[in-house]
């Protein structure tokens, strides 16, 4: 009897299997089972409604790994994001259907998390869309980057063993057609025998590597261009491969009277959304961390539209002249570029970050 009830349980795991599988086959990387989920840590403050949903007291920040639940549904998203604000509706009615179920509700939770979107997006979008389970926002990528930074959205089924540790037992990447299929695949993965799963460690999503649309003389030419933005002239230019295998553009400057180093990097980043493309661009620097300027390389909007010259004038107004030293916040109200609001958030989180490439030059000695 006891071997019946053990080939039976194998035997639904491996339908799960497979059913897993075929769900992913659009994806040229297999996406992560059995992966043990990260435990994020959460500082946005909750509402009364939210800490008793998910079971957290009432404190500033809390863990997943807090969150009362067998299995806890995650949806990464962009506020931005078109298919994640068609989705809403879907995933609210997938709420409803699991809490009015007495078999799911308390067992099952969900929560969003939103991609480079600040607290005010957040809401904003909640309210616009009626959303009624917690959302947190993940303004510096911080999460989004932990869980592989997957196209949005981005959905996660994660069960919860005895020591409250997440495992990934499914995943769907881009917008759910109905809540009828997210109910059924939320039932069914409740059904795995978890001692069954032999949890182990590896990204939950793995996308194709990043390659810019141009060839390296062309990425040179568009690095030597920012560098005479400054109004100099190139005397030289060099690719340099920092330790960490990083590269940057290193170049001499003829300002007149005067030489100075420069510096630009390629700044490559997936997009947030599933139909957008990947965004590429150079900004180029100074010895002090000054913008000297920003150089298209891939830069799309709404319809895979490139940027219009009016649309990089307005980005370059907002971010040339400021150092990279400096916090580069996005400002949704004067930094959106219409139509590209995901690119241009991308960008400036880019800058945001370039700190740490100013950083390892001078830890080399490129800058004094």
């Amino acid at each position: 009897m006891y071997f019946r009830i053990l080939i039976s349980s194998f035997w639904i795991f491996f339908l799960s299997l497979l059913l897993f599988f075929s769900s992913a086959s659009g994806e040229t990387k297999p996406i992560g089972f059995a992966i043990v989920f990260p435990n994020l840590t959460f500082s946005q403050s909750l509402s009364k409604g939210e800490q008793v949903y998910l079971g957290i007291p009432q404190k500033k920040g809390f863990s997943f790994r807090e969150i009362k639940g067998d299995l806890i549904l995650v949806e990464l998203i962009s506020t931005y994001c078109f298919n994640c604000q068609k989705q809403a509706p879907i995933f609210t009615k997938l709420y409803s259907s699991i809490e009015k179920d007495p078999k799911l509700k308390g067992k099952v939770k969900m929560i969003g998390i939103a991609a480079g979107n600040n607290p005010g997006e957040v809401e904003t979008f909640k309210k616009a869309h009626q959303i009624p389970y917690p959302i947190f926002s993940d303004p510096k990528f911080d999460a989004h980057m932990v869980l592989g930074g997957p196209r949005t959205p981005f959905t996660i089924w994660v069960r919860k063993d005895a020591q409250g540790n997440g495992v990934v037992v499914s995943t769907h990447l881009g917008l759910t057609e109905s809540a009828e299929n997210a109910l059924a695949e939320t039932r069914a993965v409740l059904q795995y025998n978890l001692a069954l799963l032999k949890p182990k460690k590896g990204a939950i999503y793995e996308g194709d590597a990043l390659k810019p649309p141009l060839t390296e003389e062309e990425l040179l030419k568009r690095a030597r261009k920012g560098m005479e933005a400054s109004g100099g002239k190139v005397l030289q230019i060099e690719k340099i491969t920092l330790k960490d295998g990083d590269s940057v553009y290193a170049g001499k400057v003829d300002l007149g009277g005067r030489q100075e180093n420069f510096f630009s990097k390629l700044a490559s980043r997936r997009a947030v959304c599933d139909i957008c493309h990947d965004t590429f661009f150079i900004y180029t620097f100074d010895s002090t961390g000054k913008v000297i300027d920003i150089v298209p390389v891939q830069l799309t909007k709404i319809d895979n539209l490139h940027w219009t010259e009016e649309d990089i004038k307005k980005l370059k107004s907002r971010t040339v002249g400021k150092s990279i030293l400096k916090p580069f916040s996005f400002d949704a109200k004067v930094d959106s570029i219409s139509g590209a609001t995901i690119t241009a958030v991308l960008i400036f989180d880019s800058l945001d970050k370039a700190k740490e490439i100013f950083e390892k030059l001078k830890k080399e000695g490129y800058v004094r």
